[in-house]
């Protein structure tokens, strides 16, 4: 039979980042991942990728 369970993915994230924010910078991170139907966490995975893309 066959193993039950989540796929593998090519890349493992196992490292996390905590990070702090003000109150006024969480409100607009969470309305812009809402408008753009995003996570919090996928706009602040696009922006880190955004800065590591820049020369």
């Amino acid at each position: 039979m066959a193993k039950m369970g989540r796929p593998k993915v090519e890349e493992v994230k196992d490292k996390s980042i905590n990070m702090r924010v003000t109150p006024a910078e969480y409100q607009k991170i969470k309305e812009y991942a809402q408008t753009h139907n995003l996570t919090i966490t996928q706009v602040l995975q696009k922006g880190v990728e955004k800065i590591l893309k820049t020369p």
